[in-house]
């Protein structure tokens, strides 16, 4: 296991500084039993998601090459493509450094945010909060709340550098864990109002971003009036500056500082939003991970918060001026009585995890069935059964995401720790426990299916039956080319949707069929090159906005040949470029309505508009068993008596076994109830029937996701409630064998069809619809210690 060194390395550069006084100090052991159930209900704006759309579009780019390279890598090739000039970290290792500030509030009200809420649910109160508010909870009542009396800055050193540190540490298996500082309360000059107000239609509205910025020039501002020096508190701050997280120079370096805090955290004062709080309601802020891009002029030319300053948006005289030149821009914001589960699931996605529950549930939408099964979703709000709350006791996060960071590759001289096989070919594999890594089998299984093929509506041509189309991909050089031209002015009708900056199309032109030289044309773009493809500035990229667009360029003197070429980088490809009604001096030499008019194609094609994508998909198996973090599985919750005790919830296990996830990225998300039975990552139930409760409507899926595992064991009889009124699930036979070609996904039951099902919770919400690959995936053997044999087989 990677040591935590936080006990003496960060106190260390705290006394060098002269900083180690009552406005810092480092973790040190103190009782850790925070509160909240976070993640599941935690929203934010863009629709509920905790992880609302990142402003820079550096990072995009820098997942999408991420993505690119881990399929490379499950294809059995090179993680860099033929073309490809940036390198993308694809192993998260070390021990990265946390800055973390808690934030409470005063009871004056920001000039924007003054008077009562409008939105619910309305807040009893609006001065502050200050920390320890948060009243304590009738455990005859409510055994859902994580509370303690006392919330001081030892809880959080120990919550983040010991509880969360085991936890990363025990998910990666010792390659990975956290350090760092959390700072004693400081007190922001507003109250919770001008930070959390749900004032813009979404649970989540740029306002919150101010308490980053609030909240350390507080903080900065109360250092140099305890005699520190501007220097001492800025060379403090840039030790928390060591990466370069998204490599926007470019250089492959990414260990390198970049001007920006590399992990900043809020804690805020007060309960979260996302669990309910009953105190300040609408004007509570909800858990979640995003960027503050209050002010222009960051390191990069990027946008961010320059750390102690008070400048942008939402900006008052009353909050101090002292600007230190360190800034930060991603943060993530957990409540003060936030648990392990909302804290690590939060800083997943400060490590570029996704939310895995379907996001809309947040804010009364769909519920998909990914549930306790990982701390991308329910998982993180799971408890250990105790009567003193749910949240803090989080299980393993899935195969998945262990291999999205790298968790599953070499390690030294051992690994990988995942197998990888082939749809229509037969293996044989040993699945040992998830987590962590082991030498008596493999934490996953990886069977790659073939691509997803799904239909392509490009759109109509600007005249006729047919157009040209550059295709679309990653790692793209495609041409179309036309021979025995003269002429001086070229035009076309062009329609394009091509990478910003990164992607481009190009009018070249040649003396000899041999030597091609770009060309300017009215739609090239000058400025802006990211990939290194635009040296001669002529290039095409960007969007037509879904129109078709007039292109013209004068051809050099001399030209007899002209082509176009389209070329893209390794990772995110649009949807490319499209060309008709070619002329030179006002003669057609290209329609595309005809396949002889002269013109050579590499790549490029004919086309009516209607074709076919192609997207990664696989099965990803693990074995599931109630060891380590897993053992929470044990004690899943249902709130079962909402009408009398709605903060009262009663436990029931979920079932070891090899447990069988599709991933598609024909999708970005799992929002089921956009695209029933479809998402990105989703769990295959191996017991798809649907239970339901006394009144006719369906259990919520996080119930029936509970015997979703295959193995050779039946399931358990469970006994729940509904406002207090009980329904049993009868145990079920094993089920050892997944077949593909069988049916695990239903759109309706007895009850009715998908949106007009009785009831909140609806049957295509549930489990996952799979290809029909032919694939099967079998438990044969299980031994004592649940290490599983699993063999990989085909119906054809």
């Amino acid at each position: 296991m990677i040591p935590r060194t936080h006990r003496r390395g960060a106190a260390a550069l705290l006394a060098a500084a002269g900083l180690l006084t009552a406005g810092l100090a480092t973790a040190s052991p103190a009782p850790a039993v925070p509160n909240q159930d976070g993640a599941e209900r935690a929203a934010t704006a863009r629709g509920g998601d905790d992880t609302p759309k990142h402003p820079l579009k550096i990072k995009a780019k820098r997942d999408a090459q991420k993505q690119a390279a881990l399929q490379r890598k499950l294809a059995g090739k090179k993680p860099k493509g033929k073309g490809d000039n940036q390198d993308v970290p694809l192993e998260l290792e070390g021990t990265d450094r946390i800055f973390v500030v808690l934030a409470e509030f005063a009871d004056k009200e920001h000039p924007q945010f003054t008077g009562p809420a409008t939105a619910d649910p309305k807040p009893q109160r609006y001065d502050g909060p200050l920390h320890n508010e948060i009243p304590e909870p009738d455990r005859s009542t409510d055994n859902a709340t994580l509370w303690q009396a006392d919330y001081d800055q030892g809880h959080y050193e120990d919550m983040y550098f010991n509880r969360m540190a085991e936890y990363y540490e025990t998910q990666s298996s010792g390659r990975y864990s956290v350090d760092g500082d959390v700072t004693e309360w400081v007190k922001v000059p507003f109250n919770e109002a001008a930070y959390g107000r749900d004032f813009c239609g979404d649970v989540v509205c740029d306002s919150t971003k101010a308490l980053v910025r609030d909240a350390l020039a507080v903080w900065v501002d109360q250092q140099l009036k305890s005699g520190k020096t501007m220097a001492e508190v800025t060379a403090y701050l840039k030790s928390f500056d060591v990466q370069d997280r998204y490599d926007v120079d470019a250089d492959g370096n990414y260990d390198e500082p970049d001007g920006f805090i590399d992990h900043f955290q809020i804690v805020h004062a007060g309960g979260d939003q996302a669990s309910g709080d009953p105190i300040y309601g609408s004007d509570a802020i909800w858990s979640h991970r995003w960027y503050s891009n209050l002010q222009a002029g960051g390191p990069g030319g990027l946008t961010g918060v320059n750390a102690g300053s008070n400048g942008g948006k939402y900006s008052t005289a009353d909050v101090p001026n002292n600007p230190t030149g360190v800034w930060v821009g991603d943060y993530t914001i957990q409540p003060e009585n936030g648990g392990l589960g909302v804290f690590a699931h939060e800083y997943g996605h400060d490590l570029g995890l996704p939310d895995l529950y379907d996001t809309s549930g947040n804010t009364g939408g769909a519920e998909n069935n990914t549930a306790f099964w990982t701390l991308m979703s329910s998982g993180a709000n799971i408890g250990d059964g105790s009567p003193d709350g749910i949240g803090d006791a989080p299980t393993d996060m899935s195969a998945w995401e262990l291999f999205q960071l790298g968790w599953l590759g070499e390690q030294g001289d051992k690994g990988p720790f995942y197998d990888v096989a082939t749809a229509g070919e037969k293996s044989t594999h040993t699945l040992s426990k998830n987590v962590p890594a082991t030498t008596g089998g493999a934490q996953a299984l990886f069977t790659v299916l073939p691509d997803n093929e799904v239909p392509l509506a490009l759109g109509d041509p600007k005249t006729g039956e047919y157009q040209f189309w550059s295709t679309q991909g990653d790692n793209l050089n495609t041409t179309m080319t036309k021979t025995g031209i003269s002429g001086s002015n070229l035009t076309a009708a062009v329609k394009y949707d091509i990478e910003t900056d990164w992607d481009y199309a190009f009018l070249e032109t040649s003396s000899n069929g041999t030597d091609w030289t770009p060309v300017v044309t009215n739609r090239s773009d000058s400025s802006g090159d990211q990939s290194g493809f635009n040296t001669s500035k002529t290039g095409i990229t960007g969007s037509t906005g879904g129109e078709w667009a007039q292109l013209t360029a004068t051809l050099p003197a001399g030209t007899t040949a002209v082509r176009f070429r389209y070329q893209t980088d390794g990772a995110y490809a649009e949807e490319g470029f499209r060309v008709d009604d070619i002329a030179v001096d006002g003669t057609t030499i290209g329609t595309a309505e005809t396949e002889d008019e002269g013109w050579a194609f590499d790549g490029f094609v004919r086309t009516t508009g209607s074709e076919v994508q192609k997207f990664f998909n696989a099965y990803v198996s693990e074995n599931r068993q109630y060891d380590g973090y897993d053992a929470s599985l044990k004690t899943a919750y249902n709130f079962g008596f909402a009408n009398t005790k709605p903060d009262y919830v009663e436990t029931h296990p979920y079932m070891p076994g090899m447990l069988v996830w599709y991933w598609n990225e024909e999708y970005t998300d799992n929002n089921v109830g956009e695209h029933p039975g479809e998402g990105l990552l989703l769990p295959v139930d191996a017991h798809p029937q649907f239970s339901h409760w006394k009144d006719g409507t369906l259990m919520r899926n996080r119930i029936l996701s509970y015997d979703s595992t295959f193995g050779l064991q039946p399931t358990k009889k469970i006994t729940l409630h509904k406002d207090g009124v009980a329904a049993t699930i009868g145990s079920k036979g094993a089920v050892p064998r997944f077949d593909d070609t069988k049916t695990w996904w239903y759109g309706s039951d007895q009850h009715g069809a998908t949106g007009s099902h009785p009831g909140r919770y609806q049957p295509g919400w549930y489990s996952v619809d799979v290809p029909k690959t032919g694939t099967t995936l079998t438990v044969t053997q299980v031994a004592k210690n649940g290490t599983m044999r699993v063999s990989v087989g085909t119906t054809r």
